[in-house]
């Protein structure tokens, strides 16, 4: 089942270099129906979930709110991360120990294992939104 869903994914990121972007959330790979976000990408902001619009605050773990909001429904919707881990993301605005796994995870996947701090600052906020 986990090839499956990694085929879904790599099927999804070909379908999205080639043809324009794609909404991952609606694809089988993505997280249950139950924790989708209405993300969406803009001309203005990029991927955007409508919990925060901005890239310049800096969220580490214990940070709370509606940009901590923002980056789980992000990675829990705009990425692979659902097929990696075969368990959604929680989008409830607590930046604890499992968005910060969440994050460390999107920094090395989509970022590079260089960028890798679990800290969501501008450079990691501007990939977020160019997923």
């Amino acid at each position: 089942m986990k090839n499956v869903r990694k085929s879904l994914v790599v099927l999804t990121v070909t379908a999205a270099l080639i043809g324009g972007s794609v909404a991952v959330a609606g694809t089988a790979s993505a997280a249950p129906a139950a924790a989708a976000e209405n993300c969406r990408k803009t001309q203005t902001v990029g991927w955007y979930c409508g919990h925060h619009a901005g890239r310049t605050v800096v969220l580490a773990q214990g940070s709370k709110g509606a940009a901590v909001r923002e980056v789980q429904a992000l990675i829990a919707n705009t990425t692979a991360y659902y097929a990696y881990h075969s368990r959604p993301l929680n989008v409830d605005g607590d930046y604890g120990p499992a968005t910060r796994a969440a994050v460390r995870w999107f920094q090395g996947h989509y970022m590079g294992s260089g960028h890798v701090d679990g800290v969501v600052g501008p450079n990691t906020w501007n990939r977020l939104r160019k997923v």
